[in-house]
């Protein structure tokens, strides 16, 4: 079925307009000092051999602004969503500053073009391997194929190593918090001319050495830390879908630094450096969201048969006002098989399938959405129940890893 939407002409990176990124970077900043958040750098580079590819994991949206403080005067390109690039205004103040859009997970030879443009200028590009925000604190995954790209390209790799930037704006949290450190600390990994006698596993072993972060395990390290916003918890319910005491799923509701259970009545709290009092069951939210996890997966092993199903809205990319719009309503359905939408899209009736092979790991919004892109175009489901988005990619990352992995 063709899509009603015009779709728009390919996308074609631009050199950085440095009043705009400075700009930006200097509104940002000031934004981020007035919220009480502290940056501290270090960097171990005088100066970047170019061509070079910058490495960055990925704990909160705002991390690009983390690695400009490093790599500003090199001018970076830095690849982003392509949700992001809908937008009308937006897409045009992000095509200013040198950026481009990925859509992620899937093959996107648009994007590919992108990048080569970049290191064939000589420039400098920045991408996060990771391809979406950290869900409680710790370095996720990255497909093997970057890998490989990152062989092939014969660019200098560096890293941007980033701490900190979870805690100061987690993914399913509600503003900045004041008292917050984040430090970030840019290395050489390898020359072009080391890169020519890698092994890409020695590779990705590497990359993943100087990439990994556990929040929690950093913010040990720190005491001096504490974070001063009264809503600490709220939107954790967003990531912990089953309550410890009575295992029921979405009844858990949050209040400034307080957690409860509507269903049994249980009740925490979280401290000002993110922890919950020494006789709950976990010592912090990292550890609840790796049971629940586990006992999904038991559940799915468990079942051959296995099937997440919701009621969903439908949202399609935007129309130049807004990053996405009303597309149609139906049902979701995610299995041992793959993904596949029964319902409308643009008032026609369709049947949308996407194989396991393809569903690496369903993207997800806390407390709004799951979603996957179609090529250059992305598939926004909006469940009923809003909190079980994280569910949605839990079960993929496992469905995908047993499918591929055995």
């Amino acid at each position: 079925m063709k899509d009603k939407q015009k779709r728009p002409a390919p996308f074609k990176v631009q050199k950085v307009n440095r009043f705009a990124m400075s700009l930006l970077y200097r509104a940002i900043r000031c934004s981020l000092r007035f919220a009480g958040v502290r940056i501290h750098t270090r960097s171990h580079v005088e100066e970047l051999k170019t061509p070079a590819i910058v490495l960055c994991n990925h704990g909160s949206f705002i991390d690009f602004i983390y690695a400009a403080a490093l790599l500003r005067k090199w001018d970076p390109h830095f690849v982003v969503a392509r949700l992001y690039f809908y937008n009308t205004w937006l897409r045009w103040a992000l095509k200013l500053v040198g950026a481009f859009p990925k859509s992620m997970f899937v093959l996107d030879t648009e994007s590919t073009k992108n990048c080569l443009r970049v290191l064939k200028d000589n420039g400098v590009l920045v991408m996060m391997p990771e391809a979406r925000l950290s869900t409680v604190g710790r370095f996720e995954d990255i497909q093997s194929n970057t890998y490989s790209f990152l062989k092939k390209v014969g660019a200098n790799i560096y890293t941007v190593k980033i701490c900190g930037d979870y805690f100061a704006d987690p993914k399913w949290g509600k503003g900045f918090r004041p008292g917050a450190v984040v430090e970030a600390e840019l290395e050489l990994l390898y020359t072009a001319e080391q890169l020519e006698n890698i092994p890409v596993e020695l590779l990705r072993r590497r990359v993943e050495e100087r990439l990994s972060y556990d929040e929690f395990q950093w913010l040990e390290e720190r005491p001096h830390i504490h974070y001063r916003s009264k809503n600490l918890a709220e939107g954790l319910e967003n990531i912990l879908t089953t309550c410890p005491r009575c295992g029921e799923k979405f009844t858990l509701t949050t209040l400034k630094n307080r957690i409860r259970c509507e269903s049994c009545g249980m009740r925490t709290s979280i401290n000002r450096r993110y922890s919950f009092p020494e006789d709950f069951d976990f010592p912090n939210f990292a550890h609840w969201y790796d049971w629940q996890r586990e006992k999904l997966e038991a559940q799915i092993k468990a079942d051959p048969g296995y099937a997440l199903t919701a009621n969903v809205e439908l949202r399609l990319p935007g129309n130049g006002r807004g990053l996405t719009r009303h597309g149609g309503n139906g049902v979701c359905t995610l299995n041992r098989a793959g993904l596949v939408y029964t319902g409308t899209r643009d008032g026609e009736t369709v049947e949308l399938f996407f194989p396991i092979f393809q569903v690496y790991r369903l993207l997800f919004g806390a407390g709004e959405n799951f979603e996957i892109y179609d090529g250059t175009q992305i598939l926004y489901f909006v469940p009923e129940e809003k909190r079980s988005a994280v569910e949605w990619y839990m079960a993929s990352r496992y469905l995908y890893d047993s499918a591929t992995k055995g």
